[in-house]
């Protein structure tokens, strides 16, 4: 039998290697026994029935058998090769011992006849042996090299390091290091990784080195490919740290050198870590080039003054250091193109989604990079660098002494700006960081003197770090990436360790106004993110609350009279009518009503009334701001006028999508002012007020009904529309779950109400289409629609699928590999990303509303779980939120259970319209509806502009062959 069974060799626990300590050591002393009392060179038969009786079992089909013989025949040429080793020493020692005796003044001609006869006899000894390990070499080694099974392969590149590091006249050489070179393509990784150990352990005897270029010149490349992209981690390290050996040796190319460099960004943190040290030493060499440019290191210091602590802005030599280091930085960066949520990997170049808000790739680098390289460590000295004015080195170009050329060569350009900015984040972090640890470690040796010293330099470095970010701030404030990188660095003053630190109130106070000033000044997610995380950390400091809701009530201030001033009340809804800087600042100031209510009570500042104005030409009455947002969602209306050009249209709906967020974020704040007073109070929610709410709610969803039947499906806005509207019914459910103060009414509870039949047919149209354009992008086939769904028309077609055509994927296949085609495919995967990033986004905002009883579950469900095992891993665990055990008996009862009517209905306001909250169909009717979106009549779908008459489905992919059942094939003995 062929197939692996248990033997001792690769059994669990400590037997494998008792046996294997066992059977080579008694063959290792038979062999030096032999050597030792003349049998393996007086009398060969013995060794020729070893080498017969191991040789024959080492290619056996029994896989137990074939690898315990070649361990055995492995340590048998150690053996011999310690043996030969011997032989070889003793053979010098002897003829150094003749050659003293005859140079003395009375030569004792018989010790040197019986010198020289020990002589010949190891040579002898040697010359028997060496034949040997040519035999063992030829006969056991060269098949099991490739034998099938990795852990043969392994032992045998283990047994060639030991024969090339023992015996290196006889194997140190092309005929064998080859060997190692060809296995570094195995497919085991265990393999790969034994012999790049082989590989380090040689290339550290300086004695091999000159013997080791030719090897290295034809399996670099090789080398620098596993360092790079292979697919186990522990691979990637050891190859690394073998590329840095070379490196040292002066082996490597600069392309090669640049290849590893480019690794300090990798996904995979053990690979930076690993890269670290070789990333470091590229930064010293190219620091010390510039050094020498410049004169060298004695003539700069020399012509430098002496620096104080306290000046940290003085010019010093480090700065040449860093300025190195974010030149580095910014060379091996490429992906500056890809959106933020996107990441490359260093490993293969494919592309995978981070939705996780996390540290910057630069912020990751100079982490790893803080141990290895000491000016990072000096996070002052950092700081002051940044600050310095660097005009005078821009004037002093042509100054001939060296401290003005140092002022010249350390101009730093806007990126190398950006980029320091994160390192001094990171070094500000591990500074503080590391000395919490210190004072917290359970077995800290420090005394309590100690201790007081180092929360002292806690104090310390957070008070003067507060004090340099207004003036960080101040220099790159007007820039937003730097900017940026700047509130960043404002967030290390909320770690934990710095928790009990007391705040100072001007400083916060001042922190605060130049938030501010940045969050008006930009427009950019870039700026706003960490501008309103600067907000909310301020909110955590206790003692300062009133400090900071005065900043903050004045930056809503400002940010309110901004909407105002840019919205003409006649057109408000109106698509079309606006400039592009109109646009873009309508836009901009969205966003910043968004990320401020994300952090603050949007409430009192959005239903202000003094910026409130009528519509005359409707007798629309916009009493607050909060107005104005719910009506902007109408932007994302075609109008009937000329249409805006692809950017204005592009601004119009991204308008829309942020208003809508927008008012999100408000009905979640009022939610929780029902739900506070509702569970603390007796008293109940007043009936103006719910009349008010309900109306918005009414007005919100109306405009996003109106947006969704004017647009595509497969439209961004509408999905981001739809999104919108399914987190409104999710957080509106929510009131039927809390539990009221005894005596309250329940008249909260019409603001929860359940999803029309209309919208729920659109939301899950727009899923289709969602579902399709990802299915289409990816290659995968959907499972066929029922009989009820073959005439299928636009409501499931995919209009964002044009661009990827067949005739397209053909060119792909055709082209090479050029930068061209690598851009095209780059292309490709990230529209793919996003567009499954897309799709399981929608899909979890459709289950959140499904688990809150928003939407009707046995249809909805049955639809979304249509294709569930076919669009990737990702979409079917957004599904399996589904499976909860008596979620669906919960649904059903729901549904014999009283609806409520909406709150505008139910409180005397008049509606055309009927109520649609508490509209009851039955349950077979909307299951047909939610199984059959693209039921809708065709022509009336060309009537709203839908469907163009030569629209036509695209024509399916081939069905990919599923039938992959392999038969079992008896197991190759020799591998390859």
């Amino acid at each position: 039998a062929s197939n692996p069974t248990e033997y001792p060799l690769i059994a669990k626990g400590k037997v494998a290697a008792t046996y294997r300590a066992a059977i080579t050591g008694f063959f290792h002393y038979l062999i030096k026994a032999m050597a030792v009392d003349g049998v393996l060179y007086n009398n060969p038969v013995l060794m020729e029935n070893v080498q017969i009786w191991i040789s024959t079992m080492s290619s056996a089909p029994n896989r137990a058998f074939r690898h315990t013989a070649t361990v055995v025949a492995l340590c048998i040429v150690t053996a011999l090769c310690e043996v030969a080793r011997e032989s070889t020493e003793d053979i010098a020692i002897g003829q150094r011992q003749a050659e003293t005796e005859r140079k003395k003044s009375r030569v004792n001609q018989a010790r040197v006849k019986q010198i020289e006869q020990g002589v010949r006899e190891k040579k002898e000894a040697f010359e028997t042996v060496e034949p040997q390990l040519k035999d063992w070499f030829d006969i056991v080694f060269i098949h099991r090299y490739r034998d099938v099974d990795p852990l043969i392969r392994r032992d045998c590149m283990v047994a060639l390091g030991d024969w090339i590091a023992n015996m290196p006249d006889t194997f140190f050489d092309g005929q064998h290091l080859r060997y190692l070179g060809w296995v570094l393509s195995d497919t085991s990784s265990a393999t790969r990784l034994e012999v790049l150990k082989q590989l380090h352990r040689l290339y550290k005897i300086q004695d091999m080195l000159g013997g080791l270029k030719t090897f290295t010149e034809k399996f670099r490349p090789r080398m620098v490919e596993i360092a790079t992209t292979d697919a186990e981690t522990n691979v990637r390290v050891a190859g690394i740290e073998l590329l840095d050996l070379l490196r040292e040796n002066g082996l490597l190319e600069a392309d090669d050198v640049d290849a590893v460099g480019r690794l300090i960004f990798d996904a995979d943190p053990k690979v930076r870590k690993a890269v670290a040290g070789f990333f470091a030493e590229n930064v010293t060499d190219y620091y010390n080039s510039k050094v020498e440019d410049l004169g060298g290191q004695e003539s700069l210091e020399e012509s430098l003054p002496e620096v104080g602590e306290d000046d940290i802005e003085a010019p010093r030599l480090e700065w040449i250091k860093l300025k190195s280091l974010a030149e580095l930085l910014q060379t091996y960066d490429t992906d500056d193109a890809l959106p933020s949520q996107i990441e490359r990997n260093r490993a293969d170049g494919s592309l995978s989604l981070q939705l996780g808000i996390g540290d910057s790739r630069f912020t990751l680098a100079a982490d790893v990079l803080f141990e290895k390289i000491d000016e990072i460590q000096d996070w002052q000295m950092l700081a002051g660098y940044l600050l310095f004015d660097h005009s005078s080195g821009v004037a002093s170009r042509a100054a001939d002494d060296p401290a003005s050329q140092l002022k010249s060569e350390t101009v730093l350009a806007e990126k190398e700006e950006a980029i320091l900015i994160e390192v001094l984040h990171t070094s500000a972090k591990r500074t503080l960081t590391d000395n919490a640890e210190k004072i917290s470690a359970p077995k800290s040796k420090l005394t309590k003197k100690q201790k007081d010293q180092i929360e002292e330099e806690q104090e310390e470095t957070a008070r003067n770090l507060a004090n340099l970010i207004p003036k960080l701030l101040k220099k790159f404030g007007d820039t937003p990436s730097t900017a940026a990188a700047v509130l960043r660095v404002e967030a290390v003053l909320s770690l934990p360790a710095l928790a009990n630190l007391r705040q100072d109130s001007a400083t916060c106070g001042a922190l605060l106004d130049d938030v501010r000033k940045q969050f008006m000044s930009h427009g950019s997610d870039e700026v706003l993110a960490p501008a309103s995380d600067a907000i909310l950390r301020a909110k955590s400091y206790g003692e300062l609350d009133d400090l900071t809701e005065e900043k903050v009530a004045a930056l809503w201030e400002d940010v309110i009279n901004n909407l105002a001033e840019l919205l003409n009340p006649e057109t408000i809804t109106v698509r079309g009518v606006a400039s592009s800087e109109e646009l873009i600042a309508l836009s901009n100031n969205i966003l910043r009503i968004l990320r401020l209510s994300s952090v603050s009570n949007c409430i009192p500042s959005l239903e202000d009334s003094s910026v409130a104005a009528k519509n005359d030409a409707s007798g629309v009455d916009y009493q607050g701001a909060i107005d104005y947002i719910i009506a902007l969602p109408q932007r994302a209306v075609h109008s009937s006028g000329p249409s805006p050009d692809p950017d204005e249209a592009a601004l119009e709906d991204e308008i829309a999508a942020r208003a809508a967020e927008a008012a999100l974020f408000y009905w979640r704040w009022k939610l929780k002012d029902v739900i506070a007073i509702v569970t603390s109070s007796n008293s109940g929610i007043p009936m103006d007020e719910l009349e008010a709410l309900a109306t918005r709610r009414d007005a919100y969803v109306a405009n996003i009904e109106s947006a969704l039947e004017s647009r595509k499906p497969g439209a961004d806005v509408s999905v981001r529309l739809a999104g919108h509207v399914l987190d409104l019914y999710s957080s509106s459910m929510t009131l039927k779950d809390i539990r009221p103060k005894p005596g309250a009414n329940d008249d909260y509870t019409v603001l929860a109400m359940d999803m029309t039949p209309e919208l729920q047919k659109q939301i899950i149209a727009i899923f289709a289409a969602a579902e399709k354009h990802y299915a289409k992008l990816a290659g995968k086939k959907l499972e066929e629609a029922g009989v009820d769904e073959e005439d299928e028309d636009a409501m499931n077609e995919d209009p964002m699928s044009d661009p990827e055509s067949d005739d397209e994927d053909e060119d792909d296949a055709a082209q090479t590999q050029t930068q061209a085609s690598q851009q095209r495919k780059d292309s490709k995967l990230l529209n793919t990303l996003l567009a499954e990033q897309r799709l399981c986004m929608l899909t979890g905002k459709i289950v959140h509303a499904l688990l809150a009883n928003a939407l009707d579950f046995d249809a909805v469900r049955k639809r979304l779980e249509r294709n569930k095992g076919k669009l990737g891993h990702n979409f079917k665990e957004v599904l399996a939120y589904l499976d909860i055990d008596g979620l669906k008996k919960k649904a059903k009862s729901k549904a014999n259970g009283k609806a409520k009517k909406p709150a505008a209905n139910g409180v005397g306001t008049k509606a055309k319209s009927g109520p649609k909250s508490n509209a009851i169909v039955a349950e077979d009717e909307m299951e047909d509806e939610i199984e059959d979106p693209e039921a809708e009549d065709e022509e009336a779908l060309r009537r709203r502009g839908l469907v163009e008459d030569n629209e036509r489905e695209p024509e399916p992919d081939a069905e990919e062959d599923g039938a992959n059942a392999e038969q079992g094939e008896e197991e190759s003995v020799m591998g390859d």
